[in-house]
């Protein structure tokens, strides 16, 4: 490039010479020397590398600048862009019912019922035997579960729904509360012999009032005879903490290691006694009428229903 822009200059010159020669116009015309005009190029030259090399630096911070320009909006495009949100599917309402009785289906089992249409309870629901709909409250049938147990824990039930179990005194009140409430009371001795006794109307009173229990006569017999609905109906409920018998000078559920509705003298039925095959104590699962004398129960099962 230089040396192109120098040939150039000296070819120029060299006609401006020839021309003044030749012109008498131009006899007094001051012709610089070689020396002079090589002088001129360089400086030329030097000038022309300076300004190549501030484009150079001006390219490389062109190239810099759009560089910094991309990447910032690359950066600002994934701030702004909403963040993939993470969609679940609603899990669906629980089916639940108002009684046992409602259940649609046949199949005997755990459903949700309403406790006054408010709350939600696990219950078991029998739907097979007695025309169905029936709530299980107490289940005894292999001596697994405790049942000698405190206030507390006959308040708010104890067990589970797949095996032994007492629903709990405070749900049977509000259920029979606002229900009117019909109860089957099944049982078997350890010699297979089966029987049931079903009454009209039960009804648990409120804790204020010692969970009182309230019974309508025998509906229906079933080879069991009545063990409740003499003595035990008007009858506060015992555990092992809190005497509620009508007996002054005893404790029947500790005396019969138990907790139910024990009247004067302790009643003729004790269903939450201690599991066992016996013949001859209070202190067993007992419903004396079942067949008139004090043998162990294998079996025993309450449940009530909505009339």
């Amino acid at each position: 490039m230089k040396l192109s822009n120098g040939l150039l200059l000296l070819c120029v010159l060299y006609a401006a010479e020839a021309t003044n020669s030749s012109g008498a116009e131009n006899a007094n015309l001051q012709i610089p020397t070689v020396d002079a005009m090589l002088t001129k190029l360089e400086k030329i030259n030097w000038k022309l590398s300076q300004l190549q090399i501030d484009l150079n630096e001006h390219r490389e911070a062109m190239e810099r600048n759009r560089d910094c320009v991309t990447s910032n909006a690359a950066s600002l495009e994934e701030s702004t862009t909403p963040a993939a949100t993470t969609t679940t599917t609603p899990e669906p309402p629980i089916r639940s019912y108002s009684s046992c009785r409602n259940v649609p289906t046949k199949a005997s089992g755990v459903y949700h019922i309403r406790l006054n249409n408010v709350s939600l309870i696990n219950v078991y629901c029998e739907q097979e035997k007695f025309g169905g709909g029936w709530m299980v409250i107490q289940h005894r049938f292999n001596g697994s579960v405790d049942f000698y147990r405190n206030w507390t824990e006959y308040r708010d039930g104890f067990g589970e729904l797949d095996g032994e179990f007492w629903l709990g005194l405070e749900h049977v009140h509000q259920l029979t509360r606002a229900r009117t409430y019909e109860l089957i009371v099944e049982m078997k001795d350890f010699k297979g012999n089966y029987g049931y006794t079903r009454y009209i109307r039960f009804k648990v009173d409120s804790e204020s009032q010692q969970y009182e229990l309230t019974l309508a006569s025998g509906l229906d017999s079933g080879r069991a005879g009545d063990g409740l609905y003499g003595c035990h109906t008007g009858v506060k409920f015992s555990t092992r903490d809190r005497d509620n018998d009508e007996t002054p000078d005893e404790h029947y559920a500790v005396r019969y290691t138990g907790a139910w509705w024990y009247c004067m003298g302790g009643g003729v039925s004790n269903l939450n006694g201690p599991y066992k095959n016996s013949i001859d104590t209070w202190n067993s699962t007992v419903w004396y009428y079942f067949k008139a004398d004090l043998r162990g129960l294998s079996y025993t099962r309450m449940m009530i229903r909505e009339i």
